[in-house]
């Protein structure tokens, strides 16, 4: 029997993946996407994008839901089992509070920093940390 396996994928325009198997681990920028090769146990995590993320244009806006939209059908018509996870919930398994008053860019080097320190053998950048945190959080919860 083999071992389940998981793609944790971040879908932002900035956002990065993750791919663990009991023997490694591979991440990189949503533009190598295409190009990952993995077999039918692995389950794909996607961070769930919400209606709404703030002041930001409408194109920009609809760039991530219809790239959001398009990965989860993809992962789901190819036949993987895919588990959305919201950034609150992630985040809660992180233990890392809430963005509060944070700049955008202390909030992302805070994730990065715990991302960091739960894979200290890993080279987390600031576009591959969420996707790390949601592998832990699958980890964790045994998606």
């Amino acid at each position: 029997m083999s071992h389940p396996s998981y793609l944790c994928i971040d879908p932002g325009a900035s956002g990065g993946w993750c791919k663990w198997t009991e023997h490694s681990i591979t991440f990189g920028g949503n533009e190598e996407l295409a190009e990952l090769k993995f077999s039918l146990n692995t389950t794909v995590v996607i961070e769930k994008v919400p209606a709404f993320v703030g002041p930001i244009p409408a194109s920009s806006s609809f760039k991530l839901g219809y790239s959001y939209g398009w990965l989860v059908g993809f992962y789901q018509g190819m036949g993987y089992k895919v588990v959305l996870v919201t950034p609150q919930t992630w985040q809660k398994t992180m233990g890392v509070g809430t963005k509060n008053g944070d700049t955008t860019t202390v909030w992302k080097n805070k994730l990065k920093a715990e991302a960091q320190r739960r894979w200290p053998n890993q080279k987390i950048t600031l576009k591959t940390a969420d996707a790390f945190c949601l592998l832990s959080h699958a980890l964790q919860h045994n998606l």
